[in-house]
Order: structure tokens, then sequence, then C-alpha cells
């Protein structure tokens, strides 16, 4: 029995090992030339057609070990997407959260991540983006925090409101994109703060704020089809108004909700056919080092609390 506990030791740390070599190699590879945002949408230009697939994630916080080593994990699955070719996968955007805490080693790292993905990345802001400057960093590897794009038959528009409030100029901007976006089939928003949690125990409850209503009455108004979001660290999706608010913020950041209530690793996968839209989630397994670290515990703990209550 003693042996077999031993070879059983000897093979999950020999996994473990394994599992960190990726991101022991991010660390030490060279860093690529940044592109923006403006970059990769002018390499939407060209494409044609009304089938298509994208990708959403959020929340990546790149900078720190857990956070890199789950990403990369996140990103070969995307890579692997397309590997049936069986429709063209156009872009990805991260909900905002790329840095871990803003600072230049967090930007080189989330740089260093962008690269790697086979599409073009577009990247909002999140509110740990400018912890240690003034945005200057982000604009540098990421480029403007608002703006626009269209993409064959659909309409994107990216929010800066890392503040978790609207001002009067962004609402008067927002509606005059939503009157462009009124000539596309299909209209998307990628914001880093959900007008709404749709978990109903977390501590964050942005639909207390007066911007929330306004901002989905817009949404509703103008038909929307799914606003994005990242800053809850799980995955949960909601209905209102005609409106689908998915808050996709596992990709990357260690997941700490019970993972039954969407505290799991993932990102989004979004096909559009026409006039049609439908989503799937991908479940991303933590890498093994990780899992044996943080996530068997957490997966314990509230096992046990479950158990006990």
């Amino acid at each position: 029995m003693k042996k077999i506990l031993r070879i059983i030791a000897i093979i999950i740390l020999a996994a473990s090992i394994y599992s960190l070599v990726p991101v022991l190699w991010l660390y030490v590879s060279k860093d690529p030339a940044p592109y923006t945002n403006k970059q990769a949408v002018e390499k939407l230009k060209d494409n044609k057609g009304d089938y298509f697939e994208f990708i959403v994630f959020g929340d990546n916080h790149s900078g720190l070990i857990f956070d890199d080593s789950a990403t990369l994990k996140i990103v070969r699955s995307i890579n692997r997407e397309d590997r049936f070719r069986k429709i063209p996968i156009d872009l990805a955007i991260i909900a905002g959260d790329v840095s871990f805490r803003g600072s230049r080693w967090d930007y080189r790292t989330y740089n260093k991540i962008k690269s790697m993905i086979k599409m073009p990345v577009i990247s909002a802001m999140g509110n740990h983006d400018d912890d240690k400057d003034d945005g200057t960093l982000f604009k540098k590897y990421a480029g403007e925090k608002e703006f626009a794009f269209a993409n064959r038959n659909c309409y994107f528009i990216v929010i800066d409101n890392i503040s978790g409030n609207m001002t009067e100029e962004q609402f008067a901007k927002l509606e005059e994109e939503l009157t462009v976006s009124s000539f596309y089939t299909h209209r998307f928003i990628i914001m880093h703060k959900s007008p709404l949690s749709p978990y109903f125990q977390s501590w964050y409850r942005p639909e207390l704020n007066p911007w929330s209503y306004r901002f989905m009455k817009l949404c509703e108004k103008y038909k929307v089809d799914i606003v994005f979001a990242g800053h809850e660290h799980m995955f949960m999706e909601k209905k209102l108004g005609g409106v689908r608010y998915i808050v996709t913020g596992g990709g990357g950041i260690l997941q700490n909700i019970p993972d039954s209530d969407g505290g799991f690793l993932h990102y989004t996968a979004v096909r559009v056919y026409g006039d049609y839209i439908d989503y799937e989630v991908r479940k991303i397994f933590p890498p093994v080092w990780e899992y044996f670290t943080f996530y068997m515990w957490k997966d314990a703990l509230y096992f046990f609390k479950n158990a006990l209550s």
C-alpha cells in the first residue's frame, strides 16, 4: 500500500512540475511588439459573410503566476477552437482587468499572452488596469479605452466603466453608437463592470445605482443582443428586457466562488449564424500544480461547508 501511495505521490509531483513549465517559459521569453485595439480592428475590415465565431473572456489578471498559468491553458484551448475549420473565428475580446495590478511587469506579461492568441484581440479597461498609473501603460499595450467597431453583420461597443458609473457624456456617446448599430443585424456591448450582478450571493450590487437602470433601458430600446462583462470572477448569465447579460470573469484569476455557482476557469465562445446567435461556455480544468495548491482545497471547503449547513 505504501509503495502504491509513493508512486501516486511521485506521479502527482511530476505532473505538477510539468504543468509549471509553460508559465516559466512565458516569463523568460522575449517581449513581442505590442499592438493596439485600433490595429486589431483594422484586421477585421476584410471579413465577409454573416457566419462566424468570436471569443470573450475577462479577468486574466496577467502578472501573477497563478493567473498566468491558468490563462495559458485557456489560450491553448482558444487556439484549438478552429481545429475542425467549420467556422471562421474572427476575434477574441478581453472584458477588462488584463493586468494583475497595472504594473509594467503585468503589462509585459499580458502582451506576451495576448500575442499567443491566434486571432486579433480587443481589450477593454478594467478597474485594476490603472492601479499603478493614469492608464498610460494600458494605452501603450492596448490602446483606446472606449471605441466601437463593426465586424461582418455585427456592431461592437466597448465602454470604460471602471468607476462603477457612467457620465452624461458617455451616455450621449453610447446612444450615438447604438443608433449606428441599428444598421447591423446584431449589437454587442463590452464593459468591465456589468450593470447588474446575476449572482444573488454577490457583494457586488451595481443594479442599486441609477446608471444601471438607465443603461439597461437603452440596451432594451436599441435591442442589444448581449452585454459582456467581467469583474466578478465567475460565469453567470441573465436575460432582462430581451437583452442577455453575461459575466465571463474566469480568464485566469483564481476563482473563489463555488464551482457549482459558476466559479470555474472558462471562456465564452459566441457563434453568429446570420440572424441567430448562440454561445457555449468552455470550462477549463486548472493546471495540475494549481489544482493541488488551491482548487482542490477550495472545492473541499465548500463541500464540507454545504454538508455541515
